[in-house]
């Protein structure tokens, strides 16, 4: 009877880890390629959390991982290579404070008139796995009205990815996954067209600025903070 109910329990156990694995696996299998630009390969999956779909892109940045850090921490460069960016700068009050591994942002999004731009108040995380070299951002908007206007609308859900894989000594791998909601009352085709390629652009543009002089030389990755799954 004992042998019976631990062959029960291993079965049991076995199955579950199966399933988990086989969630996982889809989870991150699902993503549709949508489109190829200079080694960058844009996709695209539908999400529950959204009717809008989650976008993500992926490429080589001819550049270490320090580089292309210094870069997206400094906010300031925002418009200068993410795509539709029309202002971003640091914010840092008593409410919100940036410091560190944690930096909060305010981000201007232009959208081609008689569409109303869209801005977002942002929180992001930068981590780092010391033992592989890789450095996250993870970035997420938060419920504020801080600079809120009444002829912008305020993006209702912004989830920013941005995953810094070190490829030898001058080479970054660059995953940059966003899940964004515009907000209003926007046709689906149309959000469809202003985002399918937005981590595509957004990539290229860092080939570009790392190529620039303020942080071309930057030698030393300055996140700590541990990264945890």
């Amino acid at each position: 009877m004992k042998k019976l109910e631990f062959f029960r329990i291993n079965t049991l156990m076995v199955f579950i880890v199966v399933m988990s694995f086989s969630l996982a696996w889809s989870a991150d299998t699902d993503w549709k390629k949508i489109g190829e630009s200079d080694g960058i390969v844009g996709y695209t999956r539908p999400t529950t959390r959204s009717n809008v779909d989650e976008i993500k892109a992926v490429g080589i940045v001819d550049a270490p991982v320090a580089v292309i850090e210094a870069i997206i921490r400094d906010i300031s460069l925002m418009p200068e290579y993410m795509y539709l960016c029309e202002k971003a700068f640091l914010i840092n009050t008593p409410k919100m404070k940036s410091g560190e591994d944690i930096i909060y942002f305010y981000s201007l999004t232009d959208l081609p008139f008689p569409v109303s731009d869209r801005d977002v108040v942002v929180k992001s995380l930068w981590t780092i796995d010391k033992v592989k070299g890789i450095v996250y951002c993870h970035a997420e908007g938060i419920k504020t009205i801080y600079k809120q206007s009444e002829d912008i609308v305020r993006m209702p859900l912004s989830i920013i990815d941005c995953t810094l894989v070190p490829k030898g000594a001058n080479k970054t791998k660059v995953i940059y996954q966003v899940l964004a909601d515009p907000g209003g009352e926007l046709p689906s085709w149309l959000v469809k067209m202003l985002s399918k390629d937005y981590g595509i652009k957004t990539i290229a543009g860092l080939k570009k600025m790392v190529k620039k002089g303020k942080y071309k030389n930057v030698k030393a990755v300055i996140t700590t903070t541990p990264h945890i799954k």
